[in-house]
């Protein structure tokens, strides 16, 4: 796979400082023959659609060659994500508010800070769900907080939690009402389906909390992760295998927040925490290609500080991957397996991702583990195949 003309213009687009050059870039590129119908496909595909909608919008009368047709779908998305957000944000505000009316804290993840806080602009960066860490001690009084709301655990009761999992670390929390959108309430940051053995036992989650920030989110007090955490959960959460910065919303989450923190951002802070935690890897994969695409303005010394001595087969062929323009759900599980040293461990690694846990397998399904049967891990095996085999096709 390589870089088409749309694939390029989608780029040229992502980047929020459309400076001359890189107006003059789009201008150029938008004359030539392009497939409309296949940009707006794109666009929606990568989850970038407003973003673009928003960069087009103010170079339109330079932009002579894009189909008013294709203003309106990309206009369209941008509209509809603002209703949807602030339908949620609006039902955010009401959890938000009996936690704390409860005297309970917890810290607002990924979506839900990026779009207001990041991005400044609801339209511009979907959300299906909300993403909240709690701490552990307090997961039994959230829970009744979210009960009386008519929120309930659709995947798992509270009651089976298994603090020593290193795969799945939440609670989706739904309610009856078509309208609402899921809460995700995680304990790790860390989430997956596969092992995260190599590291997750490195990040503690008490430094998270030490150092996170008070905010305001839809329009109620709480608290949000450091701009240094942020950086490592957003390159971490870019890299699960379900991801493998298949999409270039990726890369746009990680440069607005870079670009909006900007001065406050304490790089050597990032790169201490990021080896630390043993994400270091996964942290310098995401910077890499966020400022090689995005040309984020991220310090050359930061990056030879996260890069690994020496990198894998594996992450070789990722990142050979990502350059090409071969971005596919499930290749990223080749930086996964690089981080488990020794073949016992890799071994291992691949065992527990075709076979883990029944708890895992009974949450993933949303079903009771007593319901559970052979046809499950069965399917478990033939989609971890699928998605090698669709990653090497």
């Amino acid at each position: 796979m390589s870089w088409t003309e749309v694939d390029r213009l989608l780029l040229y687009c992502c980047r929020k400082d459309t400076d001359r050059k890189n107006r003059n870039k789009i201008i150029e590129i938008q004359r030539k023959s392009i497939d409309w119908d296949y940009f707006a496909k794109k666009a929606r595909e990568n989850g970038v659609s407003a973003v673009v909608y928003s960069r087009l919008i103010d170079i339109k009368k330079d932009c002579t060659h894009i189909p008013s047709f294709i203003f309106k779908k990309l206009k369209k998305v941008y509209y509809l994500n603002a209703t949807q957000n602030s339908l949620i944000y609006e039902e955010l505000g009401k959890v938000l508010k009996i936690f704390s009316n409860a005297g309970l804290q917890v810290i607002v993840l990924k979506g839900a800070v990026l779009a207001e806080k990041i991005y400044e602009n609801l339209a511009l960066r979907p959300m299906m769900d909300v993403d909240l860490l709690a701490k552990k001690e307090d997961l039994f009084s959230l829970d009744e907080q979210m009960k009386i709301l008519g929120y309930r655990p659709s995947d798992m009761s509270i009651n089976n939690i298994d603090f020593s999992s290193t795969y799945l670390t939440t609670l989706d929390y739904r309610s009856l009402s078509p309208n609402s959108p899921s809460f995700h309430v995680h304990w790790h940051f860390v989430n997956s389906t596969i092992p995260n053995e190599s590291y997750i036992k490195s990040i503690k989650i008490e430094d998270i909390w030490r150092d996170a920030e008070k905010t305001k989110i839809a329009d109620v007090e709480t608290m949000v992760m450091a701009p240094h955490h942020l950086l490592i959960h957003l390159s971490e959460h870019a890299l699960r295998v379900t991801h493998s910065l298949s999409k270039l919303s990726f890369f746009c989450d990680i440069d607005e927040a870079v670009n909006f923190y900007q001065g406050r951002l304490d790089w050597d802070r990032l790169i201490k925490e990021s080896l630390k935690f043993n994400l270091n890897r996964m942290v310098y994969i995401s910077l890499y290609f966020t400022a090689k695409f995005l040309e984020t303005k991220i310090p050359e010394y930061v990056l030879l500080k996260l890069k690994p001595e020496r990198l894998s087969l594996g992450e070789k062929i990722f990142m050979n991957s990502i350059s090409n323009n071969k971005r596919i759900s499930g290749l990223s599980y080749l930086v996964h397996l690089s981080m488990n040293n020794g073949l016992y461990k890799k071994m291992k690694f691949l065992g527990k991702t075709l076979f883990p846990p029944a708890q895992i397998i009974a949450q993933r399904n949303y079903i009771p583990q007593s319901k559970l049967s052979y046809i499950h891990y069965i399917r478990r095996i033939n989609e971890v195949f699928s998605r090698l085999f669709k990653a090497f096709s």
